[in-house]
């Protein structure tokens, strides 16, 4: 069983998805905002963190640079999700792409399951 961190402010995609992995056996963990997110990453030392790329207060790009510098998160495999911004759009705003990943909104689940496989190595 994984840990899986969520971190949007969607709250209708913040349940969906939790209950996909929680039914593939998955422990998940919410947030809903780029504090919140920092702070149970650190506290729930995730295998895995889902990562909106609009959020209130801070873009997922600034808080996928926090989590790299943070020591508990700083390899943890990330996969971004937006519907407004391209992966391209976020790549240029990352200094390191190792480890991101990204989906774009409305993600069919079928490839969002699979993307959480292919970052889990299962």
């Amino acid at each position: 069983m994984s840990r899986i961190l969520i971190i949007d402010d969607d709250v209708s995609i913040v349940e969906l998805l939790g209950d996909v992995l929680a039914r593939e056996g998955h422990a998940v963990e919410t947030a809903g905002d780029a504090g919140e997110g920092m702070r149970k990453a650190r506290a729930c030392n995730p295998d895995l963190i889902i990562l909106d790329y609009h959020m209130p207060g801070m873009t997922g790009a600034h808080l996928y640079e926090s989590l790299r510098r943070n020591r508990a998160t700083g390899r943890t495999p990330i996969l971004f999700m937006s519907g407004e911004a391209s992966a391209d759009d976020i790549l240029k705003e990352i200094a390191d792409p190792e480890g991101a990943s990204y989906l774009a909104k409305p993600v069919h689940l079928q490839d969002f399951r699979r993307a959480v496989r292919q970052l889990l190595g299962t």
